[in-house]
């Protein structure tokens, strides 16, 4: 089989169109659940990235908590120890009692210390949280819109999806079922094109298939310009048709 003359040649080149279209169209519905579930990705990590700050916050604001514990702790005992000295007489115990009051000093130094660096923390860690805040509930905004346009496409794409399968359908049921077969045999092994137009060079007619852009013979571009004439391209095996001839003036192709 290197050329098909059928008068419904024209009606398996408008069911390739309508294939094509009807790819593309599905490519697009499936297109918008992924969008849907990346913008909810993204709106999920920024929703971690703020409950992480917040819980840094809430464990520095702990932190400073528990510092603030051991430094009345040491204040307590620097109080206590002070009242022991004069009540003691022995010059060990007094001295001893000296030694646990700057050690409970240097304590509460050293926390008073970490306290304000447990301060400049929790201020940092306040305006992320706050920013961080603001970034979530403007995104939040942002992405619940577009995630609601998206899924009014894919309601509407799934509409389109439903009519141009039933106009597909109707298409190929008033072809012949032997050419619809054959058809479909040649789509199956070709990414879903079975029949591909002839490009036409402006500069000297020679002609090449639209598929794999092999030149084609003299003789099957005569073929072509045949009426009701489709011819198999030697190198792809794709159906080969030529605009003009199948549809007369170019300018009133159908629109699929």
């Amino acid at each position: 089989m290197e050329t098909i003359h059928t008068i419904e040649a024209k009606a398996l080149v408008d069911l390739q169109k309508k294939d094509t279209a009807l790819a593309a169209l599905t490519a697009r519905a499936a297109e918008v659940p992924v969008k849907i579930a990346a913008l909810r990705k993204t709106l999920e990590e920024k929703k971690l990235a703020m409950n992480s700050a917040r819980q840094a916050l809430v464990a520095l604001q702990a932190k400073k908590k528990s510092i603030e514990l051991n430094i009345a702790e040491a204040e307590e005992g620097v109080r206590k120890h002070q009242r022991e000295l004069n009540q003691v007489k022995d010059n060990n115990v007094f001295k001893a009692l000296l030694t646990e009051i700057e050690h409970d000093k240097k304590v509460k130094d050293d926390l008073e210390t970490e306290e304000l660096g447990v301060l400049e923390e929790i201020d940092q860690a306040a305006a992320q949280d706050k920013i961080i805040q603001g970034e979530v509930k403007l995104i939040e905004g942002t992405l619940n819109t577009e995630i609601s346009a998206l899924e009014a496409e894919g309601h509407k794409l799934a509409h389109e999806l439903e009519l141009a399968n039933a106009e597909r359908a109707a298409a190929a049921a008033a072809i012949t079922p032997d050419l619809v077969d054959k058809y479909e045999a040649i789509r199956a092994g070709k990414g879903g094109v079975a029949i591909a137009p002839a490009h036409e060079d402006p500069s000297n007619g020679k002609l090449s298939c639209g598929g794999c852009h092999m030149s084609m013979t003299p003789q099957k571009m005569l073929d072509l310009k045949k009426h009701d004439t489709l011819t198999v391209c030697s190198d792809c095996r794709r159906l080969m048709y030529l605009e003009k001839t199948i549809y007369g003036d170019k300018d009133a192709q159908p629109k699929i």
